[in-house]
């Protein structure tokens, strides 16, 4: 994912200004709790007095519709169709390239003492244990088509690419397949066991490729542009079922295209042209970072989604183009010392640039929490599996972009680059996802306003991960969600 830097140059301060970040890092280091403490005086110059505090305050945010995601070059494919009770029915299908590989012997067909000839060509496509949401053992048709449309590593691909009229509407190979593909649970709990679905391509197929001459399987450009690229689709077998979603990994060294073929060895001594020893090989073409990928999807998600509400009931993180977290940190409040709610970076900005009675106020560390519903998330049906994504991101967009922003700052002559946001995994014992925003983001938000928001909560990879989780999204003030927990520490100077 590209990053954009935040290019701000930090005022330089005093080495007084600066005391209380210093010290708020001895603080994270000194206590065990999350809550900030006070430090003993064993710490701290003996004529100044230092506290910690934590304020809590509920981050406001919505669901966010952004109907298409850039889906080329996706670090994985998703296939198939699911009707998820929270979000609704999606589908999903890619496009890939297939290339050529490292080549195992030649194929000289003109040879004397050897006579060439095909016996299948098959597509394998490989995932892995519980990479799929769904009902494990629903049922698809998947089909493989030729598409005919030229694609170019140039050009930047979207979820919503129409396909219509650019694939041959009759499939080279269909099978029926279901993500647990009827195994025992004994076969998935071994080491990194990787499940290949076969597709045996029909044989007008395999021999065009086999015929195809040495110029062209040498040349990896020419032979992606003569073969062009294969479309994967499905519709599910039981039109009642809530079907599933399949994460596939393309890249893995077992998903790929091989060409099983024979050639007999001939004995041509005193003309007598035997066959004397048949071999059996193959050729590998791998599916790699050269081949142009698309991840396509469709949701029908409006009925199922509340779109555009704060008050909305959940908060929905979705993969796929699905739903996404809108939050902007300027619509938080907080109530100052004459107990009145004023926005949290006026706030900030006073106490930032004003000192009082010898008091210098500072930032350790701003905490931004957002608390799944995985009682909610499991309840309705336990056969429908659908765990919490293990992790969430927020994103900046850019044009049509999502990405993770970092930013630059200067102190002191150096040049340092940091992410604006750390962490987002799923913490299973408190059921949060918890960012870390350090002072320096914190301070350039209090300085650039257009570097508040909005920001964009979804899943690492948006264009190839299905998962989701329900966020709570309550107004309790005593546990409002989400949250943003900002450790303040001051100094006194007597």
């Amino acid at each position: 994912m590209t990053k954009t830097d935040w290019i701000f140059m930090l005022n330089k301060r005093s080495l007084r200004q600066f005391t209380p970040i210093i010290l708020a890092t001895l603080a994270i280091f000194s206590s065990c709790k999350e809550e900030s403490g006070t430090l003993g005086l064993d710490v701290l110059p003996t004529e100044d007095i230092f506290t910690g505090t934590d304020a809590t305050s509920r981050l406001m945010g919505q669901n966010y519709d952004p109907v298409k995601l850039i889906s080329s070059d996706p670090g994985y494919s998703i296939l198939g169709s699911v009707n998820d009770p929270f979000t609704g029915p999606t589908e999903a299908s890619f496009i890939t390239e297939i290339n050529l590989g490292e080549r195992i012997g030649k194929l000289n067909k003109s040879s004397e003492i050897r006579e060439y000839f095909i016996d299948s060509l098959v597509l394998n496509l490989a995932y892995y244990k519980e990479w799929w949401i769904g009902y494990k053992e629903a049922k698809h048709e998947i089909s493989v088509h030729r598409f005919n449309a030229p694609l170019s590593m140039t050009e930047t691909y979207y979820s919503d690419m129409p396909v219509d009229g650019l694939y041959d509407e009759t499939p080279i190979a269909t099978i029926v397949k279901s993500a647990n593909d009827g195994l025992a649970d004994t076969s998935w709990v071994q080491n990194d066991y990787a499940n290949v679905w076969q597709f045996r391509l029909d044989d007008e197929v395999a021999n065009e490729v086999f015929e195809l001459n040495d110029s062209i399987m040498t040349d990896r450009k020419a032979f992606r542009e003569t073969f062009g690229s294969l479309f994967i689709q499905s519709e599910p077998a039981d039109p009642e079922s809530p079907g599933s979603l399949i994460e596939l990994s393309l890249t893995d060294d077992l998903s790929n295209m091989k060409m099983y073929y024979s050639y007999y060895v001939i004995d041509t001594a005193d003309n007598a042209n035997e066959v004397v020893d048949t071999v059996q090989t193959s050729y590998t073409f791998p599916i790699n970072l050269e081949c142009v990928r698309v991840n396509r999807f469709t949701h029908n998600n409006q009925e199922a989604v509340t779109f555009n509400d704060k008050e909305a009931e959940h908060l929905i993180a979705q993969g796929m183009a699905g739903s996404m977290v809108e939050i902007d940190f300027n619509d938080i409040t907080v109530v100052n010392e004459d107990g009145d709610p004023v926005n949290l970076f006026s706030h900030w900005k006073e106490k930032l640039d004003t000192e009082k009675n010898n008091e210098y106020s500072g930032i350790s560390a701003v905490d931004i929490i957002f608390e799944a519903d995985t009682t909610s998330q499991y309840y309705k049906d336990e056969n429908f599996f659908s765990p919490a994504a293990q992790a969430l991101r927020l994103y900046k967009k850019e044009d049509d972009q999502y990405v993770q922003p970092g930013y630059s700052y200067n102190i002191s002559d150096t040049s340092e680059w940091s992410p604006a946001f750390t962490g987002g995994d799923f913490e299973e014992e408190t059921g949060t996802y918890t960012f870390r925003m350090y002072q320096e983001s914190f301070r350039m938000m209090v300085e650039k306003e257009d570097l508040r928001g909005p920001y964009y909560l979804s899943t690492p990879d948006p264009a190839s991960y299905p998962w989701k989780v329900l966020l709570k999204n309550s107004d309790d003030p005593e546990n409002p969600n989400p949250k943003i927990r900002i450790k303040e520490v001051s100094i006194d100077t007597l």
